[in-house]
């Protein structure tokens, strides 16, 4: 006679809860926003530098001692020395030798400069391409409107930030290079990035020329 086999198989039960899904879960949270937020530090921090250099540097410049002076506006200015100091830097870096007061076969002049940009801070024209900025107070806008704040401001003005260099032949006075770089900002101070535009000016020495425009990232 069959008789029915009895069912061996063990019943469903119920998993507890892995008390440790949830601390992983919550980490992979914690990650994701940490990478969010520090992508979006970065964003803020990156500006873009227009440079202009006409022409390449002749081959006799690269390592050539170059008389450095200094506009008399930036002579005069209060951040006279860390003006030079940037320019020095940037020309030392890119192999060349500023001298002062001694013998040279070129010799170097620069000039800095703000300017307010009417076009981009009018109406019509703003906002200026960019992504969100901090503001010289500490607020965040992007494209007028605060990120962290109640309601719509109306933006700074908007200031272009310049450096201008040109080394010439001493004995002749022919302009052998010249370079120009150009950061917009809600800022109109120099000194902070004084030594960004002398390295954007000087990018790529001596070979680089034409316009271009660099991302560069503020410490």
């Amino acid at each position: 006679m069959d008789v029915a086999k009895p069912d061996l198989a063990k019943p469903d039960v119920a998993k507890p809860d892995d008390p440790c899904r949830g601390r992983r879960v919550l980490r992979a949270a914690a990650a994701a926003l940490a990478l969010v937020a520090l992508s979006a530090c970065a964003t803020l921090n990156t500006v873009r530098v227009h440079v202009a250099t006409p022409q390449p540097a002749p081959a006799a410049l690269l390592g050539a001692r170059v008389q450095l002076q200094a506009d008399p506006a930036d002579a005069a200015s209060p951040d006279a020395a860390l003006l030079q100091r940037a320019v020095v830097d940037a020309m030392t870096r890119a192999g060349l030798h500023p001298v002062f007061g001694e013998t040279a076969p070129y010799s170097a002049r620069y000039s800095f400069g703000v300017y307010l940009d009417f076009e981009a801070s009018f109406p019509s024209a703003w906002p200026p391409p960019s992504p969100p900025v901090v503001l010289p107070d500490g607020r965040v806008i992007y494209r007028g409107w605060p990120i962290w704040g109640p309601r719509w401001v109306w933006p700074p003005p908007w200031y272009e930030r310049t450096l201008r260099i040109e080394i010439r032949r001493l004995d002749t006075g022919a302009v052998v290079w010249s370079s120009g770089a150009v950061l917009g900002s809600y800022d109109e101070r120099l000194a902070p990035v004084a030594a960004i535009l002398a390295d954007a000016a000087f990018k790529g020495f001596p070979q680089d020329s034409g316009r271009r425009v660099l991302r560069v990232q503020l410490p």
